[in-house]
């Protein structure tokens, strides 16, 4: 299954939820906050929604410091 994360190409076995991309960039879901396909998704929905061929995912971290 192929997907676009950030404008960058990505190929997974299977589809995925948006919690499983985070976890296999190492992200905390805490700290950033997601676009699936020009829809603004909530931080507690991460775990149910899922990530199909084709898809656009932007993801946007949070850093702080000074």
């Amino acid at each position: 299954m192929k997907c676009i994360i950030n404008g960058d190409p990505f190929t997974f076995d299977t589809e995925v939820t948006i919690q499983d991309i985070l976890d296999h960039l190492e992200l905390d879901k805490k700290r950033v906050i997601a676009e699936h396909n020009q829809d603004l998704i909530q931080r507690e929905d991460f775990a149910n929604q899922i990530v199909r061929e084709d898809d656009r995912l932007e993801l946007l971290e949070f850093v702080g410091g000074g």
